[in-house]
């Protein structure tokens, strides 16, 4: 049998959860303690140990979860499952990032908590779901470009998982935003396994905010220009040409696209241009002219002063060797 442990402040999740036909003989997970302080449950702590444990989030949520991964650490806390009465998903997140195994809220899914159930008797990694879940919440900050994102990452410097997450979320990145592999190297975000935990998560701040600034805010008029615009950024991207390539008035281009990014458009064009021509310079063996005058410059060195004034080196010192760290 596992042991079980239900520290529970609300009456409500209490009924609710033993109401579940899951527990006894039928699958090996017997409730033997309950609780409605973690005060208690560490006194309890100190004669017995449990298999499983689940906490009521805002038990811990007061504390900073400070006193969760106290109860994380404690190798009398087999498996640790965080529930709430509502979608409180904020502290359900931050129970992950410090290694919880899996989070409930009402209606209670008695699947959901066999899954949990059968992780832990086949003795799988119960985290990984867990870990699944923190790289989606962490996607959909990335896709709203909220900048609780760059804490979050911080966040995950301290936890055990965090190469696996940024594995998981770069993938989920490259594969929504496919134009990104023309400015950016997926593999320097995923095959990571040989680089120092906060050496990946500062590229992961420099791929947020170089996204920034190239899916710059829009609503849906912007959404087809900025999508030609960033899947092509070796074409003619001039105003007048844009504006007959896409059958768009060129003053309504030029008014919309400043009113909705506070960009102008001549500087947004000149901005994605460089960031390709930054990826041509470290991606091939281009001469600097031929970057340049692929990137509509016919004069290298307007270019190569353009270059400077955006990236704070030449293109001949932007291409340094790959231990040379650079920022695009």
């Amino acid at each position: 049998m596992y042991s079980v442990a239900l520290v529970l402040k609300s009456t409500n999740l209490l009924a609710k959860l033993t109401a579940l036909h899951i527990w006894g003989e039928q699958t090996g997970f017997e409730i033997e303690s309950v609780c409605d302080s973690t005060d208690t449950f560490r006194e309890i702590l100190h004669s017995r140990s449990f298999d499983l444990v689940v906490l009521e989030s805002s038990l811990v949520a007061a504390n900073d979860f400070k006193l969760l991964k106290k109860f994380r650490n404690n190798k009398s806390c087999g498996h640790i499952a965080l529930c709430s009465a509502s979608g409180d998903f904020e502290t359900a997140r931050k129970g992950i990032v410090i290694g919880i195994d899996d989070y409930f809220t009402l209606p209670f899914n008695e699947d959901a908590v066999l899954s949990l159930f059968n992780r832990i008797t086949a003795g799988k990694n119960v985290s990984e779901i867990a870990i699944d879940k923190t790289a989606d919440s962490l996607f959909e900050l990335f896709k709203k470009q909220d900048d609780s994102i760059l804490s979050e990452l911080d966040t995950l410097y301290n936890s055990g998982h965090s190469s696996e997450i940024l594995d998981i979320l770069a993938e989920k990145i490259f594969r929504e935003y496919d134009w990104l592999d023309l400015y950016m190297n997926e593999n320097e975000f995923t095959d990571a396994d040989d680089v120092e935990a906060d050496v990946q998560l500062m590229r992961f701040t420099l791929l947020y905010n170089n996204f920034k600034t190239l899916f710059v805010p829009h609503n849906e008029t912007l959404e087809p220009i900025i999508g030609y615009i960033l899947y092509n950024p070796e074409s003619d991207l001039r105003q007048k040409s844009l504006s007959e390539e896409l059958h768009i008035n060129k003053s309504y281009l030029s008014t919309v696209f400043i009113a909705q990014t506070q960009i102008r458009f001549v500087d947004y064009i000149t901005n994605i241009k460089l960031k390709r021509a930054a990826w041509l310079l470290k991606n091939t063996q281009m001469k600097v002219s031929a970057v340049a005058n692929r990137m509509d410059y016919k004069d290298t060195a307007y270019f190569s002063k353009q270059f400077k004034k955006s990236f704070g080196f030449t293109p001949s010192e932007y291409r340094m060797p790959d231990d040379y760290h650079y920022i695009i």
